[in-house]
């Protein structure tokens, strides 16, 4: 699983990249892998217009969005579980709990 950084730790890191601060150091003092600069360099980049490509911005909403469809598709499954419990007539919601003698 990925280790995420608070974003002021990305934020200093990416001013001091494009500042032109060699990356090996940034790595070695901070703790964080060069991969992991490479791809903030790259996004802040991007996000200052300086390259082509999604900004960190625009793609957040979307990422919000499906996350949001994610939690709505699990709600609609437990809802088909719990009706289908009803539906085979196992529990009868307004039955009583006692048995009854007959």
């Amino acid at each position: 699983m990925p280790r995420h950084y608070p974003s002021e730790v990305r934020r200093e890191a990416c001013e001091r990249m494009l500042a032109g601060e060699a990356i090996k150091d940034l790595a070695d003092e901070l703790g964080i892998t060069i991969e992991t600069l490479y791809r903030w360099r790259r996004q802040s980049l991007i996000d200052t217009g300086q390259r082509p490509g999604v900004k960190s911005f625009e793609a957040d909403p979307l990422a919000a969005a499906r996350r949001r469809i994610q939690e709505l598709e699990a709600e609609v499954e437990m809802i088909k579980a719990a009706s289908a419990i009803f539906e085979e007539g196992e529990v009868d919601p307004k039955g009583s709990s006692r048995l009854s003698e007959g």
